[in-house]
């Protein structure tokens, strides 16, 4: 027969004196945020490069009207020169040749409308890798902003 103690104690509670094994996180945060701030510092998600432009004033003078100015217009379909589409070398030419023959007016970038800022930089930066200057970036006459329409 077995003593009266044994049998009052029931047989699943014979192991709640064990402890179970505690996992601490402190190390995998510490290891996930050593990690996250490696890869902040060593991956460069922008090609940070600028482009000088000044912006014109809202009266600036017009140029002097005996000087024809060059005008890119930088569409959704590619580059106009006069009402005709032209490649990027062959506008880079057009503005070297009109550069050389009157380096004090500046070639002048239109974008339509509906053009895509990226596509209005990216003559830009052929323009100025190029070595051409000085560049305008002007304003399609047929544009016009919400807010100037209220006034």
């Amino acid at each position: 027969m077995q003593p009266p103690s044994r049998l009052a104690t029931p047989r699943f509670a014979a192991g709640a004196g064990r402890r179970r094994a505690v996992i601490s996180l402190t190390p995998l945060v510490d290891v996930v945020f050593i990690l996250l701030v490696f890869f902040m510092l060593a991956s460069s998600f922008l090609d940070w490069r600028y482009v000088t432009m000044d912006t014109p004033a809202a009266r600036a003078a017009a140029p002097p009207s005996d000087v024809p100015a060059l005008v890119l217009v930088v569409s959704r379909d590619g580059i106009l020169l006069e009402d005709t589409a032209v490649s990027a070398a062959e506008a880079i030419a057009a503005a070297d040749r009109h550069l050389a023959q009157h380096p004090d007016v500046a070639v002048r970038l239109q974008p339509a409308g509906d053009t895509p800022l990226q596509a209005v930089m990216d003559v830009l930066d052929a323009l100025s890798a190029a070595g051409l200057e000085p560049l305008k970036l002007v304003r399609d006459p047929a544009w016009q902003d919400d807010r100037e329409a209220m006034d």
